[in-house]
């Protein structure tokens, strides 16, 4: 069996590259698969090509579990970061039941990724209905070390 950095020496790639490629692949197998499914570069490139095609479907809108779960966490008045994290505890073998939690806050906010009803935004800390502008969201917080300092 050859080592990473002689797989990227062959390859023509970073160690790194093939380091994180072999642990994203062994983390997507169950427990009992992990030593019987060898790698396949060929497989794996035609896995990221189709992972980097645009435009992609949302996450939530077209995986009806998960969508429910983030509901009903929702509605329990959990933060999407609190929810994010418990889907990757109670699914830990099952990559399709997670989701950040900047895909929670994306289908309740930004059209088109509306998956989620925005009548559940009032479960959110903040309540708004709306996601305030990015461009006042930064201007509000000071900018530590770019300041004039006189």
């Amino acid at each position: 069996m050859l080592g990473v950095r002689e797989i990227a020496r062959r390859l023509g790639r970073d160690p790194a590259t093939i380091s994180r490629e072999l642990r994203r692949v062994k983390h997507e197998r169950r427990p009992s698969d992990r030593h019987r499914i060898p790698y396949r570069a060929s497989t794996a490139q035609a896995d990221a090509d189709e992972k980097a095609r645009r435009p992609k479907d949302a996450k939530l809108a077209r995986n009806l579990p998960l969508r429910r779960a983030v509901q009903a966490r929702l509605k329990e008045n959990h933060s999407p970061e609190q929810i994010a994290g418990r889907l990757r505890e109670d699914h830990p073998y099952d990559p399709e039941m997670w989701v950040s939690h900047e895909t929670i806050y994306q289908a309740l906010y930004v059209q088109g990724r509306g998956a989620l009803k925005r009548e559940l935004t009032r479960h959110l800390r903040t309540g708004r209905a709306v996601q305030a502008p990015s461009h006042r969201r930064r201007a509000a917080r000071p900018d530590p070390g770019h300041g004039q300092h006189r």
